[in-house]
């Protein structure tokens, strides 16, 4: 029984990326007009945009479930190896600690009035910004010296330098209005996303 429940605990990490998804390709199709290479993710629950409590509900139930597997993790899993794996659910909490304040706090659609809750929304993102980094660094050379989670630890520590790459990218397009500022934006959190997933399924092929 115990074996069990930890496998479901586990498995929300999937679970939470599956949301995430749907958030953003439902976001997308309900929205018409709406460009995946323009505009960022979080415009989808954006003050006044259309579809936003459906938007919204998604994406909270995500960061509950992405909040869910890294507390599991951290307090079932990581002990179990070096002590840098645990650093790294620690980091992996704070971010999703963190994010689930992102809908108290929306985005300001361009072009809109500038409001408190869309300024709190820029520095939610600031302080997320060093915790996405830093968990699958740490939790990837936490892992290099395991034989059984080497390769795991390796595409952790590659998925961290293209987080580095991809978020560099995005605040320079972002700061400069390049156009496909969307589109660079979704290979950063896609990078993390994908990780999300595979480690969740890792973690549960390698009970």
């Amino acid at each position: 029984m115990k074996l069990l429940l930890t496998d479901v605990l586990m498995f929300s990490g999937m679970l939470a990326v599956v949301f995430y998804v749907v958030h953003v390709v439902i976001g997308g199709i309900k929205w018409k007009g709406y460009s995946h290479f323009q505009q960022p993710i979080s415009d989808l629950t954006a003050t006044g945009v259309p579809n936003r409590t459906l938007m919204l509900s998604l994406t909270t139930i995500y960061g509950l479930l992405a909040l869910l597997f890294a507390v599991s993790f951290t307090i079932l899993r990581s002990r179990e190896h070096n002590t840098l794996v645990l650093w790294g659910g620690i980091s992996f909490i704070v971010l999703h600690l963190v994010s689930v304040l992102y809908p108290l706090f929306p985005q300001d659609l361009p072009g809109t009035e500038t409001t408190f809750r869309g300024k709190m929304h820029l520095v939610i993102t600031t302080l997320i910004v060093p915790f996405t980094i830093s968990t699958p660094f740490l939790i990837g050379f936490g892992f290099l010296s395991e034989p059984q989670w080497h390769t795991f630890g390796l595409y952790s520590i590659i998925t961290g330098i293209l987080i580095l790459i991809f978020g560099g990218t995005t605040a320079i397009f972002y700061a400069k209005k390049i156009p496909y500022f969307g589109l660079v934006e979704r290979l950063n959190i896609g990078a993390l996303q994908v990780w999300t997933f595979v480690f969740s399924l890792q973690l549960i092929l390698m009970r």
